[in-house]
């Protein structure tokens, strides 16, 4: 599996299509009150689900990350008991079912690695391969480390743990990252529907209020103005709650 595209299934398809759907027609009532820029922002879709894709591609890596640094935790452990490369990503395998379930990312991977080693396809080739697809350096250093061990007669075991205690440390580091900022996260959410909400209460307890920016010229470029800053405003606190580690 190529794991640098994200191909949205059926029900994703339609849920972001209602999402969107839905956005844009909060905008056009509530900014414009005109039926004419729902149809004018609705192309916009492209770009809402390149967005999404990108969304659920980064989560999607953040949870090969994490499977993976389970399995070659697992991996360590079957070695240093003595199992042979091929016996250890067994071991690995029925761990990876054990915690994720058959249907895991890990798991289908370590099925693939297996019928590959038993039809003579190298170790090193099956991992470099596997880094290449996610595109996740973490995985592509550890293929590079392993390869260089191997060849040149290192001690694996010894790798392999060193690479574990890195990546889990580098986990916790993320964890932490992310309880503290997992708070200005949600106030952000709330934060973003605010905008609407103040002109949903004008629009229904102050009728005609918002009358003299609809339908006219200078109002339409001040509730464009108003929109370009909110969606400003929204962009960019999502790019400073996304840290990276």
């Amino acid at each position: 599996m190529n794991y640098k595209i994200y191909k949205f299934s059926g029900s994703e398809i339609l849920l972001y299509f209602a999402e969107y759907t839905l956005i844009i027609s909060l905008t056009a009532f509530l900014f414009y009150d005109s039926i004419y820029v729902f149809f004018l922002l609705f192309p916009g879709i492209i770009f809402y689900l390149k967005y999404k894709r990108k969304q659920l591609r980064e989560k999607r890596s953040s949870r090969i990350r994490k499977e993976f640094t389970d399995m070659i935790m697992s991996l360590s452990t079957a070695l240093n008991a003595g199992y042979s490369i091929e016996n250890a990503f067994r071991e690995s395998y029925r761990d990876m079912v054990g915690l994720y379930g058959e249907d895991s990312i890990m798991a289908l991977e370590l099925k693939d690695f297996i019928k590959q080693l038993q039809i003579g396809i190298n170790i090193e080739d099956i991992l470099y391969d596997y880094g290449n697809r996610t595109e996740i350096e973490d995985i592509k250093d550890f293929a590079e480390v392993f390869i260089l061990a191997k060849r040149s007669g290192g001690d694996l075991n010894k790798m392999i743990g060193h690479t574990v205690n890195i990546l889990k440390e580098k986990e916790e580091t993320e964890s932490e990252v992310e309880v503290l900022l997992s708070g200005k996260k949600f106030e952000q959410r709330i934060m973003s529907f605010v905008p609407f909400g103040i002109l949903i209460y004008l629009r229904i307890s102050s009728r005609g209020f918002l009358d003299p920016l609809y339908h006219n010229p200078g109002g339409f470029l001040v509730m464009t103005l108003c929109l370009l800053v909110y969606a400003a405003a929204f962009f960019l606190a999502e790019r400073i709650g996304n840290v990276k580690v």
